[in-house]
Formats: structure tokens, sequence, C-alpha cells
């Protein structure tokens, strides 16, 4: 079956960084640090470093100060709102996360901040923590919940980002890529039938979103509503003519009963992308069904040598051997 892309894109995004609530800070202090704060969202960055710099002279350093400087060196280093690892990330940067990680009084900001920093450096688990507890503190913040799924989807905590995913549907259930991460977790989740409500509510949204499509088909595939999953592989091959998504349609095809169709389909497919592993498998699948016993044997060994380690092709390789003995 398909293995459906990953979604990067949703709400807006998020910006790490709202400006700072100076808490508990002296009223000149606080006024400084708003300057500070005005500069960094104009990018006059040598204006807020200066001032962040006097600000940070003294021996106490309120935790808004911090996080703000913090934001600063992600600022410019292009960081702020990391969704990936950075080839490197500056030694300013390590620095002021590890002087804002210090401090016990942590505000919703600072976790942001925090997490920006550890997703850059590819550490993921930390970021999921600092997530968790940016949530902690304001648990209406539905942008890091969302990042928060995806980041647990991306680690293959698919449960949690299912979860995830549809509390935020409870809030924004008319928002696609929402519906198409719920419907993607669920289905890695192998949660097929509840996959479906938010599958069939993307595509009503939006019909054009050959990836939502996708995904529909392949949930309704798993729960053998096979005709109705060959339509919407035909709707996404319409769209989207992906190899993946022709093998996925030959699979559907050919578990639907129509294996002549399904053959022809999967032929022209392993011809147009000899090393293409979808192809070879299911078009063993789909001999196999059409009876072409040695043909579907071939097929998937072919299969297996390009990809030696696939779990599924060794499987019905297995499967059609244990049926059908080598002669």
């Amino acid at each position: 079956m398909p293995g459906a892309r990953w979604v990067w894109m949703v709400l807006g995004l998020w910006s790490a960084a709202a400006p700072a609530v100076a808490q508990r800070m002296p009223s000149d202090r606080a006024a400084r640090l708003a300057e500070a704060e005005r500069a960094l969202a104009e990018e006059r960055y040598d204006e807020a470093q200066a001032t962040l710099d006097a600000l940070a002279a003294g021996l106490e350093v309120e935790e808004p100060v911090l996080a703000a400087r913090l934001e600063l060196e992600l600022r410019r280093a292009g960081l702020l709102g990391a969704t990936g690892a950075a080839a490197s990330v500056p030694a300013a940067v390590e620095s002021a996360a590890a002087a804002l990680e210090r401090r016990t009084d942590l505000g919703h900001r600072g976790c942001l901040l925090l997490a920006d920093e550890a997703v850059a450096a590819g550490r993921i688990e930390a970021a999921v923590g600092w997530l968790r507890r940016a949530l902690e503190r304001r648990p209406d913040d539905d942008r890091a919940r969302l990042r928060l799924a995806l980041l647990e989807m991306g680690r293959g905590r698919t449960g949690e980002a299912a979860r995830l995913a549809l509390e935020l549907l409870e809030r924004h259930g008319g928002c696609p890529g929402i519906l198409q991460l719920a419907g993607q977790a669920l289905l890695a989740e192998g949660r097929a039938q509840a996959a479906l409500d938010p599958l069939q509510r993307l595509v009503r949204l939006a019909p054009d979103r050959a990836e939502g499509r996708t995904l529909l088909a392949t949930a309704l595939l798993v729960e053998r509503r096979f005709d109705e999953a060959v339509a919407e592989y035909e709707r996404a091959v319409a769209l989207e003519p992906t190899p993946a998504r022709r093998a996925a349609l030959g699979l559907a095809l050919a578990l639907a009963g129509r294996t002549v169709e399904a053959v022809s389909l999967l032929e022209r497919l392993a011809e147009e992308h000899p090393e293409h592993v979808g192809a070879w498998n299911n078009l063993g699948v789909a001999l196999a069904a059409a009876g072409r016993i040695e043909e579907a044997r071939a097929a998937l060994r072919r299969a297996l040598e390009i990809a030696p380690d696939d779990a599924q092709v060794r499987a019905n390789l297995a499967d059609l051997d244990a049926r059908t003995p080598n002669p």
C-alpha cells in the first residue's frame, strides 16, 4: 500500500515568539525590554542586541530577557520556528539556549524558543519535551499542539499524534491540513475506520488535493471497500499521476477483481519505472489474482532484487510459495 507523504503545512504556521510579557520586572527594565522586542519584530537586530546586552549585564537577569536573547540569535541564524535540523547550530544560539534552559521559572515563550533550538539541533525528543511544557503553561496554544503533533508523527508516535490531531479538530474542523494530519495519523495507527471521517471531510473541503484522496483511498482499501478505493485512487492519479499512486491503483483494481485492468496498468508502470519496487510487488499480486502464478513469482522476485529487505514483498512471495509450491 502507498506510503503517504509527510505534511508540513497547516495553520499558518507558528511564530515561536510572541511579544514577551515582562512579569515582575521593574518598570524601567520592562520598558527597555519592550524596546528590544519592537526592534526584534522590526528586524533591527543591532539595536535589539545593544539593549539586551545592557539588560543582561546585571547579576539578576529575568527570564523574559534571556528569552529575548535566544529569539534574537534564532532570528539571526534563520532558525526561528525551525521545522528540521540545521546543518549546524551557531554557538551563539547554543549559548543563549543554555542560559535560558538553566532557569527554573521558564514561561510559555521560553519553552517555545527552546523547542526551536532543539529542533534545529536535531534533538527531537527534547523539542517534544519543551512543547509539552509550553502546553502546560498555555493549554490553549493550538499552534504548539499542532507542532507537537507533527513532531510525534515524524518520530513514529502515531497514537499520540492522532490524539493531538483530534483535539485540534474539535476547534479547527475546517482546516484541511489538520484533517489530513488526523486521517494520516489514524491510518498509520491502524485505525482505518476512524480515519474515514476526517479524510472524507478533507476531500469535500479540498477536492483537488491528491494526497487527501490517496489517504482516503488507502483507508477504504484497508476497510475492504475496494470499488470505492479504486474510484478514489483514480481521482488521485488524475490529479497527480505519481508511480506510487499508479501502483496503489493497480493493487486496488486487483483486489476489486478487475485483474485484467490491474495487470495492464502495472505492467506498463513496471516498464516505465523498472526500479519501482511497488510496481513489481503489486504486479505480482495482480498476476497471482489472475491465476498467472509463475509470472507472479517472477514479478515478486524482481521486486525482491530491487529491495531485498522489503518485508511486504517477502511476505507476498512466501504466501505465494506456500499456496503454490515451486514445480
